[in-house]
């Protein structure tokens, strides 16, 4: 299938690109026939994930489950939560569709949050189950729960035992590829800037690397590309 028409938040095998000035461009950011990617829609990646303070102290809320959470606006109005002022407690609304993932926190509506600040996108190096290594971005660690606490805020060289996973319609098969689920054993190595290039002017779509790095491109170059 073309590229263009794979489902976001997928992994695929690259199989051909056309033209050799398109393998030269994808080939000097490591992606050639064979390489494994994901691809991300353009509107997914850029829901930044959130730091919030709740009662029972600082949590990460992945874009895909902040989408959904909501406020209240002075006018009774139901306003997304990236629309709110940072540093100010809010009551919070949470729909059915993210109440289970948002009690997996220890949230729930009604509860006084705080937005502290979007989050940058970084990777997090973390070696599973003693024998691989693989790179989570921010996203991916807020979904991953042991002990009442994320991977987001886990300790550098401590083991980790996931207990829970959040947001699995979004990101099952980041969790199977890499080999994580319930049990996993996991140890934060270290933390790294994200690093992102745009290929295209106007990109519609982001290819994610093994290495960690986010090459945003265009509906037109993903037509040129094919995968599996």
């Amino acid at each position: 299938m073309r590229l263009s028409d794979a489902g976001s938040g997928g992994f695929y095998k690259i199989l051909s690109i056309a033209g050799v000035d398109l393998e030269r461009k994808l080939g000097a950011y490591g992606i050639f026939s064979g390489s494994v990617i994901s691809k991300v829609s353009k509107g997914d990646i850029e829901l930044n994930t959130l730091k919030i303070i709740t009662k029972d102290g600082t949590k990460a809320l992945s874009g895909s489950l902040a989408r959904h959470i909501f406020y209240k606006s002075p006018s009774n109005e139901k306003r997304s939560i990236y629309e709110h002022a940072v540093g100010e407690w809010f009551p919070v609304v949470v729909p059915r569709i993210a109440a289970p993932d948002m009690n997996a926190l220890g949230i729930k509506r009604g509860d006084l949050i705080q937005v502290v600040k979007k989050l940058p996108h970084m990777e997090y190096i973390a070696l599973i189950d003693h024998r691989v290594r693989c790179r989570l971005s921010e996203a991916h660690a807020a979904c991953l729960i042991g002990k009442g606490r994320q991977f987001s805020f886990a300790g550098k060289g401590v083991g980790f035992v996931v207990e829970e996973i959040i947001s699995l319609d979004t990101y099952s098969e980041v969790m199977s590829v890499n080999g994580i689920h319930r049990g996993t054993v996991m140890v934060l190595e270290g933390i790294e800037s994200g690093k992102s290039v745009h290929m295209d002017e106007y990109p519609d779509m982001v290819l994610c690397t093994a290495e960690g790095l986010r090459v945003f491109i265009a509906m037109s170059t993903a037509e040129k590309i094919t995968a599996e």
